[in-house]
């Protein structure tokens, strides 16, 4: 068909967002669990091969269905345009509304459901995928629309809350809470977050940005498990444990703790300030600036002498940095301690230690207005002489000319 190639991508999206996407086709035998098993677990009778059969009468062609049934979950529906068989596209169950701990008493009441069905209702709402952008979410499925019906006027748009017509795609039949049988509710989404979080830290302690924030982007339909009746101190609690998994995984990248404490204690601070949840732009920092962490200061790969060499460089610019005293404070001789370092690195230590120097001056003439003598003494150089050399020969231009070259106006 004309739409499979779009109609496959919208599916692997929303897959990826815990959005099950399926095809319910003729001869409509296999009838699938769309709502993870809750109707099934609450109702002892309940027939889903009754209720599809609604869905089948009910359900128009041209017509784009947004349902939303009285347990605050929603579902998009299409009757596809195939000439050869009756095909319907079904996604959800998925959110718009972020239902935690505060609100599933209120819930209880609302679906007039007994208490002791409270942790069964915990659980089948940590797995239902959050959409945080409810605009970005039709847009997506608005263009999915169009390709299949070839265009915006060839088809409506359908609303539905609760009730389907005469009955309803997501209705109960039975109500009585004598017959409620508590069946298992998936953990599909529990291994999924975990699956993510274990390739997320191991993306993080390889430095690889790009990666991290592929499986973030995947993850934010899974909620953290709501543990506090406080949204704001449960999100805190949430973000103070992702704080410590990722200094974890950046330790894990061979970074040294001196900047592992140095940025975790910066996160802490910021997670104890937030006055409102963020919509995660604070977990896309903190994946970014440890990535960058682990960039800048990893030693992997280095032999254990190495290593010590550049957290010693790294870690005390403004200190005696010559092959002589480095090669004293690791016991180890100095003609060792330049050849391997030349190796490993692929550069002399003194060439090595000029550019980390030399690095940071870029970083003080750019985020601050000290004088060049001080920022030359800042890098652990006192000639000012041998500092502009070394700067000109490394960044192509005197100290003076790159910053009247980033203090002119655009």
């Amino acid at each position: 068909m004309h739409y499979d190639s779009v109609l496959a991508y919208v599916r692997k999206i929303l897959e990826n967002s815990h959005i099950p996407a399926i095809l319910y086709e003729e001869p409509f035998t296999d009838v699938p669990i769309i709502d993870f098993g809750l109707r099934e677990s609450l109702f002892a009778n309940f027939n889903k091969e009754e209720t599809f059969a609604h869905f089948e009468k009910l359900c128009k062609e041209n017509t784009l269905y947004y349902i939303t049934d009285k347990y605050y979950c929603s579902y998009v529906c299409m009757q596809l345009p195939n000439p050869e068989k009756k095909q319907f596209f079904i996604a959800g169950p998925f959110t718009f509304v972020d239902i935690n701990q505060g609100n599933y008493l209120e819930l209880l009441e609302n679906l007039d459901l007994p208490a002791d069905l409270l942790p069964l209702l915990k659980n089948y709402y940590y797995n239902i995928a959050f959409i945080h952008s409810e605009s970005d979410f039709r847009n997506l499925i608005g263009t999915l629309a169009e390709t299949i019906y070839q265009g915006s006027s060839n088809y409506t748009i359908s609303h539905v809350h609760g009730n389907f017509g005469n009955s309803s795609l997501l209705e109960d039949y039975i109500t009585n809470p004598e017959q409620i049988s508590l069946m298992p509710v998936t953990t599909m989404a529990i291994e999924e977050k975990y699956r993510l979080e274990n390739q997320c830290m191991q993306a993080v302690s390889q430095g690889n940005y790009n990666l991290t924030d592929q499986l973030f982007s995947r993850s934010k339909g899974i909620r953290p498990i709501p543990r506090l009746t406080n949204t704001l101190r449960d999100y805190k609690n949430y973000m103070v444990i992702f704080n410590t998994l990722l200094r974890k995984a950046a330790e894990q990248g061979s970074v040294h703790p001196v900047y592992l404490d140095e940025l975790s204690s910066r996160f802490a601070k910021k997670i104890e300030e937030l006055t409102s949840v963020d919509e995660h732009s604070l977990e896309q920092e903190m994946l970014h600036k440890y990535c960058l962490l682990v960039r800048n200061h990893s030693v992997r790969g280095y032999s254990p002498v190495i290593q010590k060499a550049l957290n010693q460089i790294s870690l005390d610019l403004t200190g005696d940095l010559s092959l002589k005293n480095l090669s004293e404070k690791f016991s180890i001789s100095a003609g060792y301690l330049s050849t391997l370092f030349k190796k490993e690195v692929g550069m002399t230590l003194t060439d090595y230690v000029n550019k980390k120097r030399i690095d940071h001056a870029i970083l003080l003439l750019n985020a601050t207005n000290l004088q060049i003598q001080t920022i030359a003494s800042c890098c652990g150089i006192n000639d000012i002489n041998y500092f502009t050399r070394t700067f000109k020969k490394l960044k192509g231009m005197t100290p003076k000319k790159y910053r009247e070259m980033i203090s002119k106006p655009f």
